[in-house]
């Protein structure tokens, strides 16, 4: 990275505070007037002591006295609401940044989610940006507003003694070299922390998830093995970490006892030989002692600050990843069910180019989209595979595990975009269509089905009530899906109707009553396309026949493509593609199929598919 972690701090914090401009302001007064009421005090406390001295009356002394304790409590009053400020606003202004990061990652193509765990990537959206957040307020109040006391106490030292000016001046100076000092090493150790943090979320994310395998197969000290090296590490960083915020504090403190010795000194000899009041006297070394507390604060600031920037760098490093799907935008999709077309599409799975996972520097090598020629370290899952699917036409998908049934619809869903030829709907190049425009004429049920703890209207609407930008949809419409694809009784018995909450992950829902919870949120789309990759393949047979049901009426006026094992899915296909270590090796109609003795699809009909598919 070209660019300073301060230049990219000031760069991200501008950008996010820009719609708060008002509270900024008003930050910045309150601030300031704090400032002013924090010198102003210790004036006040000198004009008492040299009344006292003076034989001042009894009034003007207890005048002195509120005056001082107005101006503490209003000071206590402005910094403790200055702090509250800065927090909310800080919180604001990050949530935003969590906001783009969490879209930025949603955007990013199935390549880089194969390669980072989730663990890994809410450390990236939460951790990181959670630090930039903490550091906000020690910004804006610790730094910027110690920094302005630092300045205005030096600024009224000067104006009383040269000499006591230079005391402090040569005080903050060499304050700030020694941070300046240690500052690389603890940026970078610091980096390291967040980094092995990264790694040992990821790690637990994805053990905690397999936790039933893991003690089944008696993998429990193999797991812990793994997980003792990533501790180990992080222990090793923080002990630096450790070891540099010690001498940071020492080389800090050692130097405020040394400048206030030599207060102390020149105080005392002033004194001595008649130059200065005591009320002087006092002002001096409470000016100089004052100075102890912005820097300290300036110091440990830094030091945050110097750990948010490790998460700056990751932040931007993540912004600047790139989806290697990307839009042009040129065309527009049919809104009937389309014919689909496959030109002489090659493809291979290319996320072994790029970076490893377990924490290292992201840094993705895709090739472009344009690109029609194979990388050497890739294997072709797709051998230019050509078929024409008419509009209102059922494709029935057959093939072994891993023969490319799978990769074919991610293309057409554009998870993944093809390294040769093209995949047409109605003659349009999918790759020549918005993303949001392709996704909304094409469904997609799989047989892993994602469900949130949210209540039944929002699972099934997949929010989209709570964007303004799409199309509201009423409970009416979701009752009526719910009802055509035969979860009408299912959804009678819920205690709370659409406001039922589900738990995380379909928690209580038996496989059947899921996947007809995928069928309906897909209906709801109203896609024009619809895909179904195996999605009966976990299901008994009763409940396969109520999911029978509900594919006929999804597959109703659409054009669809159903990768199956099953015997009965495949019957209700139109046409046949079977595909073999990613080639084409018999498209057709099916019941042409069907009677052809030598066709390959007639060969698993008779030797049953559930066998031969396997």
């Amino acid at each position: 990275m070209k660019q300073t972690n301060l230049y990219q701090a000031g760069r991200l914090l501008g950008r996010y505070l820009a719609p708060f401009k008002g509270r900024v302001a008003l930050l910045g007064l309150l601030l300031l007037g704090s400032i002013g009421m924090q010198l102003w005090a210790p004036q006040v406390v000198r004009d008492f002591l040299d009344a006292a001295q003076a034989g001042s009356s009894g009034r003007v002394l207890a005048e002195t006295a509120v005056l001082f304790f107005l101006l503490t409590i209003s000071q206590k009053a402005l910094a403790l609401y200055n702090t509250y400020l800065s927090e909310d606003l800080g919180w604001a202004a990050t949530n935003r940044l969590r906001h783009d990061l969490a879209a930025h990652c949603l955007r990013l193509d199935m390549g880089f989610h194969k390669l980072r765990t989730p663990g890994e990537l809410i450390e990236r959206v939460d951790g990181d940006v959670s630090k930039l957040a903490e550091s906000f307020s020690a910004l804006v109040v610790q730094m910027f507003g110690n920094g302005l006391l630092l300045l205005g106490v030096l600024a009224l030292i000067f104006y009383q003694s040269w000499q006591f000016g230079l005391i402090g001046l040569v005080y903050a100076l060499l304050m700030f070299g020694a941070q300046a000092a240690i500052r690389p090493q603890v940026v970078a150790v610091n980096h390291a922390v967040r980094q092995e943090y990264a790694v040992q979320s990821g790690y637990l994310g994805e053990r905690l998830l397999g936790t039933e395998d893991i003690r089944a197969n008696g993998g429990e000290e193999y797991v812990m093995a793994r997980l003792y090296p990533i501790m180990a590490r992080i222990i090793h960083w923080r002990l630096r970490d450790e070891i540099l915020g010690g001498i940071s504090f020492s080389s800090s403190y050692m130097l405020y006892v040394f400048a206030l010795v030599a207060t102390l000194g020149l105080a005392a000899n002033a004194y001595r030989q008649g130059q200065m009041s005591i009320g002087t006297v006092y002002l001096m070394v409470y000016y100089v002692g004052l100075m102890e507390s912005p820097l300290k604060y300036i110091r440990r600031q830094i030091s945050r600050l110097q750990r948010a920037y490790a998460g700056i760098g990751r932040i931007n490093e993540f912004f600047e990843m790139e989806t290697a799907v990307q839009e042009t935008a040129v065309a527009t999709l049919p809104t009937t069910a389309p014919t689909v077309r496959f030109e002489g599409v090659s493809f291979a799975y290319k996320d072994g180019n790029q970076s490893s996972v377990n924490g290292n520097p992201i840094t993705d090598n895709r090739l472009p989209i344009t690109a029609h020629r194979l990388p050497l370290t890739a294997q072709t899952v797709l051998h230019n595979i050509t078929f024409e699917l008419p509009s209102n036409r059922t494709l029935g998908l057959l093939g072994r595990t891993g023969s490319g049934k799978t990769t074919l619809t991610r293309l057409l869903f554009r998870l993944y975009d093809v390294d040769a030829g093209a995949i047409r709907l109605d003659g349009v190049d999918v790759h020549d269509v918005a993303l949001s425009d392709l996704r909304r004429r094409v469904g997609m049920v799989t047989q892993e089905v994602q469900l949130f703890e949210a209540t039944i209207r929002d699972n099934l609407t997949l929010f989209a009530n709570y964007d303004r930008e799409r199309p509201f949809i009423p409970d009416s419409d979701i009752i009526a899906a719910i009802e055509a694809l035969g979860l009408a009784g299912w959804f009678r018995a819920l205690p709370d109707g659409l406001d039922t909450r589900l738990k995380a992950g379909g928690k209580g829902l038996s496989a059947g009553e899921a996947q007809l919870l995928a069928f309906t949120r897909v209906f709801l789309r109203d896609p024009r396309l619809v895909i179904l990759d195996e999605a009966s393949s976990r299901l008994d047979p009763a409940t396969e026949q109520l999911l029978e049901q509900a594919i006929d009426r999804l597959l109703q006026n659409r054009t669809a493509i159903l990768i199956a094992h099953r015997l009965g899915t495949v019957q209700r296909a139109d046409d046949i593609l079977i595909l073999e270590n990613g080639n084409l090796i018999e498209h057709g109609r099916r019941l042409e199929l069907a009677a052809k003795s030598g066709s390959r699809f007639a060969h698993l009909l008779q030797t049953g598919m559930e066998e031969a598919l396997a």
